[in-house]
């Protein structure tokens, strides 16, 4: 079931990948007793770091769960080089940075304390990409759950397109309906860029996924009907979607309350014990 008998330990660590040593933490949550399940945190777009993501670390160290969060690669303290990853480059990073993501899922693996049947992955947007490269590229067995924020489910190009047509959430929005944004996506012929539906059609890891349905950043209307679609095809996806809701789940500037269906689902899948209140 676990790595050994021993607590485990928290504390800075250095996940050596490929042409990069990335800089990362282990966060325990409070009186963690082995075995213990973990997460490593998958960033987002940009030069983000472990700091960026303390909210989600916070939660689910609350719920009980043990996360690993590092620098990404060329940022930080992480050596490497960064790429903003675009549609040309995305065939190539969004691997690398998948297998950046299964380097730090290692660590955990070869750590006492830890239990190996509940080590997952959870992230945000761009991590939609990245933890499918990731699982792919995984052992069988190796990865048993994943947690995904308003993450896009298709071609990068198609992405682009979307958040050219909506203005990404920060740009000038154009005065297109929701039907002719969604038009324009679905007529793109240019370059396709990395597409992880492929490698979600493979996998058969359970994935909770979490959406808002206003969200500006990704084709989210696309995205809901691929994931429909591989969960109809046998997938175990399932699919959270809260009306008015914003790439960040937000809705007028308050946060929906997605957190309660993380720990109900990580509940039903054995990640973490069910609380005494909650009942199936």
């Amino acid at each position: 079931m676990c790595s050994g008998a021993e607590p485990p330990v928290g504390g800075p660590v250095v996940i050596d990948t490929e042409g990069a040593r990335l800089a990362g933490t282990i966060y325990l949550p409070e009186d963690a007793h082995p075995p213990v399940a973990a997460a490593v945190l998958v960033h987002g777009s940009g030069r983000t770091t472990r700091e960026d993501m303390r909210g989600v670390r916070a939660h689910l160290n609350a719920m009980g769960v043990a996360v690993l969060a590092y620098d990404k690669r060329g940022v930080g303290e992480s050596t490497g080089e960064y790429d903003n990853v675009g549609v040309r480059t995305s065939p190539e990073r969004m691997p690398l940075l998948g297998r950046d993501a299964l380097a730090a899922l290692r660590i955990l693996e070869g750590r006492p304390g830890f239990d190996r049947t509940r080590l997952g992955f959870v992230g945000v947007s761009q991590a939609g990409w990245i933890i499918p490269s990731a699982m792919a590229a995984a052992r069988s067995g190796e990865v048993r759950f994943a947690v995904i924020q308003s993450g896009p489910a298709g071609s990068v190009g198609q992405e682009y397109a979307y958040s050219e047509a909506t203005g990404d959430g920060f740009r000038p929005h154009e005065a297109l309906t929701t039907a002719e944004i969604d038009a324009r996506v679905d007529a793109y012929s240019g370059p396709p860029g990395f597409d992880n539906l492929p490698s979600l059609r493979v996998d058969r890891i359970p994935i909770l996924w979490l959406l808002g349905e206003d969200d500006e950043s990704i084709p989210v209307r696309h995205t809901t009907r691929n994931l429909q679609q591989l969960a109809r095809d046998g997938v175990p996806i399932t699919i959270r979607t809260y009306p008015d809701a914003n790439h960040a789940l937000f809705v007028a500037s308050r946060p929906v309350g997605f957190w309660a269906d993380v720990r109900t689902w990580l509940e039903d899948q054995g990640v973490i014990p069910r609380a005494p209140h909650t009942t199936k």
